[in-house]
Formats: C-alpha cells, structure tokens, sequence
C-alpha cells in the first residue's frame, strides 16, 4: 500500500511564479505534492483544481517578463487555463 500523501495547506494567499519554484526547490515533497495536485486537476479533480489556484497565482510582471498577457488566465467554466498548469508543472519538475 503506498503512502499517504503528505498534504499542505493553502498561503494566506497564492504564491507567485518565483516563490513557488523556490518552495519546489527547497522542499521537494511540497514540489511531489503540487505536481500531484496538477495533475489530479489535468483529469477534473475539481478539488485539485480549488488546491493548485489557492498554491499558485502568477503575479503580472511574471507573465510579461515571460512574454504571455493575463488573458492567458482568465477562468473558463470554473477551470483555469492549460498554461497556468504548464507554468506551474514545469517548476514542479525542476
């Protein structure tokens, strides 16, 4: 039986781009479990979907240093967008 997964709780509020990749960096099971929770949310794990927003939210300097506009992460229907997932699954693989 694998183990259970460790669990973390929300910021007070979503971390930025960079101090997420620094969370990963420093804590790797905080990175296991943020990936896990991508890709729960990737398969319309809707509680996922609630974890990864309260985790992570890009800050807009972020995104126009990176070339992307915020409309790249408005919500549709309740889910956000592929690139917010790309974003924060790429760092979770660092």
């Amino acid at each position: 039986m694998p183990a259970k997964e460790k669990k973390f709780a929300a910021p007070p509020k979503p971390h930025s781009l960079k101090r997420i990749v620094k969370k990963i960096l420093d804590d790797p099971e905080y990175g296991r479990y943020i990936h896990h929770q991508v890709v729960k949310a990737r398969k319309g794990d809707r509680d996922a979907v609630r974890t990864v927003r309260a985790h992570f939210e890009p800050e807009r300097s972020e995104l126009t240093r990176l070339g992307l506009r915020s409309s790249h992460f408005k919500r549709m229907a309740g889910c956000p967008t592929t690139t917010r997932f790309a974003l924060l699954d790429f760092a979770a693989h660092v």
